[in-house]
C-alpha cells in the first residue's frame, strides 16, 4: 500500500514540475517555436539586449534588458517586462501585457489587445500606440 501511495505522490509531482521552456536562440536573436509557450528566463533575453520573436500563437513570458525588441503577432499572447530603450510591436490578434522598466514605445494593431504598464504602476489599455517615458 506505501508503494501505491508514493508512486501516486511521485507521479502527481513530476506532472505539476514542468517548466515553460526557453526560446531558441543564436546570439542575441530568439525566437518562440510554432504553437509553444517560452520563458526568456535563463536566455541571451533575460536581462540584455535581443530580438525576440514570438509570432505563431505563442505563449512568451519573461523579461529582457535595454534596447529589447519584441515581436508579438500570429495570434500570440506576450506577457514580459522590457527594459529602457525597448520597443514592442503587438500585431495580427495578439495580445500584449508589457511592463517596462524604463522608456520603451508599443504599437498595437486594431486586431490586438494591449495593455502598458511604466515602472510599477498599473497597467492601462493602449489602443494604436503607447509609451513609457
Amino acid at each position: 500500500m506505501r508503494i501505491v501511495l508514493v508512486s501516486c505522490f511521485l507521479l502527481a509531482l513530476a506532472a505539476c514540475g514542468e517548466d515553460t521552456p526557453a526560446p531558441e536562440c543564436t546570439g542575441s536573436s530568439c525566437t518562440c517555436e510554432p504553437g509553444a509557450a517560452c520563458d526568456t528566463g535563463g536566455t541571451a533575453c533575460e536581462e540584455s539586449s535581443c530580438t525576440l520573436d514570438c509570432v505563431e500563437d505563442n505563449q512568451c513570458s519573461g523579461s529582457c534588458g535595454d534596447s529589447c525588441s519584441l515581436d508579438c503577432s500570429g495570434g500570440s499572447t506576450c506577457e514580459m517586462t522590457v527594459g529602457p530603450s525597448s520597443s514592442v510591436s503587438c500585431t495580427d490578434g495578439a495580445t500584449c501585457t508589457i511592463r517596462c522598466t524604463g522608456s520603451c514605445s508599443l504599437s498595437c494593431s486594431p486586431d490586438s489587445t494591449c495593455q502598458l504598464a511604466c515602472g510599477d504602476a498599473a497597467f492601462e489599455t493602449v489602443v494604436e500606440g503607447g509609451s513609457c517615458q
